[in-house]
């Protein structure tokens, strides 16, 4: 297994991204904490991950206290004696135009989004530098590189910190060989989202991307899964896409082929 005995603590894997994120590294042999600020959603994520005959524990805090990070990353460590990777998940979203949006809430997702990942980095760094090695990976998205269609300038702002605070971390952490990366999601159908769709929308999102499809929350751990292991140990400070191809910016593809023809 890539990641055996691999200690990994992921922050919002009650549901969504981040549980598929846990559930992956487990079934990769890494000792797996869930984190959520809902103690009953990561206990779930944890006993699915034992039912499977790997080795989990859950962890309540709120990403955006500093305070509840550091007792966490205490708690982890206490129990395991170190951390080898973070996946920086938590996250939140809300669709408020700019001059509707109150200062309270754009405070609210830009210290969770991009606080959190903040906090949670802090706190684990100096459980990985004795350890010779780690693995930072930040769940960021296509917002971080664009905007957000379904999310408020918030979500995009606090998203593209999120990249800028990758680059420079790698950079700090790199004599310590401690890795620092982000994935970007396209349009991953979760609890988050989901419900802002229509099942005509989401058929037109299909065929606005290459290979027809959603991205999984499955597709999003695979990637984490990579770039937790030794395989991407000469990777870092940079953003892995996985989006079906929507970035590329060719929105019809029957039109496209269309100015192919001779």
């Amino acid at each position: 297994m890539e990641l055996s005995k691999k200690i990994a603590l992921v922050t919002g894997a009650g549901q969504g991204i981040g549980k598929a994120v846990a559930v992956a590294l487990a079934k990769e042999g890494a000792l797996v904490a869930a984190n959520d600020r809902d103690l009953a959603m990561a206990k779930d994520t944890a006993a699915e991950i034992r039912a499977g005959g790997q080795i989990a524990m859950a962890v309540q805090a709120d990403v955006s206290d500093s305070e509840q990070v550091r007792s966490m990353v205490d708690q982890v460590v206490e129990k395991w004696g170190g951390i080898d990777i973070l996946v920086n998940n938590a996250g939140a979203i809300q669709s408020v135009m700019v001059e509707d949006l109150a200062k309270k809430d754009w405070d609210r997702v830009i210290d969770i989004n991009l606080g959190g990942v903040f906090n949670c980095s802090k706190a684990v760094i100096p459980a990985m530098k004795p350890r010779g090695a780690g693995r930072i990976i930040n769940i960021a998205s296509l917002a971080a590189k664009t905007m957000s269609y379904v999310g408020g300038a918030d979500y995009t702002a606090s998203k593209a910190g999120v990249l800028g605070f990758t680059r420079h971390l790698a950079f700090e952490l790199g004599p310590y060989r401690i890795t620092v990366n982000a994935v970007c999601p396209g349009l991953v159908m979760t609890p988050l989202t989901t419900h802002r769709f229509t099942p005509e929308k989401k058929e037109a999102v299909k065929l606005r991307t290459p290979l027809r499809d959603f991205v999984t929350t499955e597709d999003v751990a695979a990637a984490v899964v990579f770039l937790a292991s030794e395989k991407a140990r000469m990777i870092t400070g940079t953003s892995l896409d996985v989006d079906g191809g929507i970035s590329l910016g060719a929105q019809d593809w029957e039109a496209y082929v269309q100015t192919r023809k001779p």
